[in-house]
């Protein structure tokens, strides 16, 4: 490798920052610019950010409420959901009677939008915190028990063959070869989940909560008080990336045995 091919990849990892920082100066500006500074959206289609500001000022304390009562339900969704879904894919990988059985009941349910069960949801648990709880978890553990299954298929089978010739069980296989190898994929699993849990716990908040982002945003939308409606969006991908970063940091220090690309 030449000393400019050594180059370019550093080059690309100190500068990519500057440039994600960048172009959210732009849009921060370019907002500011069609709203307040030319006056060419009305406030109704995109609130200013002074507008912005404002809603922020007269919520207060609630926004936190709100904002910690949505971040709770969709940790504890993604915890759940992704701790089972990672169990059963194991399981079910392992044991092929156990994939037989239940495959067909996950493929038939998992293309299905967990927001189309809400009516049953709320039939089974109410409109208290479990039926949000439920829906966060059931979206994550679709994604977490497919992922988990395939990537436990995609462990190159000279490494079990391999375990093998030198002695190990089919136990030890597992615990020394396969789980190492699938890290990787489990965790990036996990940076899903966490999205999905946030879309899904906060349209289940639009139907009944007694606090969170999504009944903020509901009530907000019944006045046409965008702005509101904007701060309660931007409140979401703000915890959003915040978590989509902290694992992929962890799962940086976790895989740093990983071959690099």
């Amino acid at each position: 490798m030449t000393r400019a091919e050594e180059t370019a990849p550093r080059a690309r990892r100190e500068y990519g920052p500057l440039i994600s920082v960048g172009v959210v100066a732009a849009l921060l500006v370019l907002w500011w610019v069609a709203t307040t500074g030319t006056g060419a959206v009305k406030p109704l289609y995109l609130p200013s950010p002074e507008a912005l500001w404002t809603a922020v000022t007269a919520l207060n304390t609630q926004l936190l409420a709100d904002a910690g009562a949505t971040l709770g339900r969709v940790l504890a969704s993604w915890i759940g959901g992704s701790a089972l879904g990672v169990a059963v894919g194991l399981a079910m990988a392992r044991t092929r009677w156990l994939m037989y059985a239940l495959n067909p009941i996950i493929e038939a349910v998992r293309p299905v939008p967990p927001v189309a069960l809400i009516p049953f949801v709320i039939l089974w648990f109410g409109i208290g915190d479990s039926s949000k709880l439920f829906l966060g978890a059931l979206a994550c553990f679709m994604v977490m028990v497919v992922n988990t299954a395939v990537a436990v298929g995609n462990v190159p089978p000279v490494y079990l063959q391999a375990a093998r010739s030198l002695g190990a069980d089919n136990g030890k296989v597992y615990r020394t070869v396969v789980l190492p190898a699938i890290v990787p994929e489990i965790l990036s699993g996990f940076r899903i989940g966490s999205a999905l849990a946030f879309a899904v716990v906060v349209a289940a908040e639009f139907l009944g909560a007694d606090a969170g982002i999504g009944r903020l945003i509901m009530q907000a939308s019944r006045t046409l008080n965008t702005a509101v409606v904007l701060l309660g969006t931007i409140c979401i991908a703000l915890m959003a990336v915040v978590l989509d970063q902290l694992i992929s940091r962890i799962s940086a220090h976790v895989t740093r045995w990983a071959a690099q690309r």
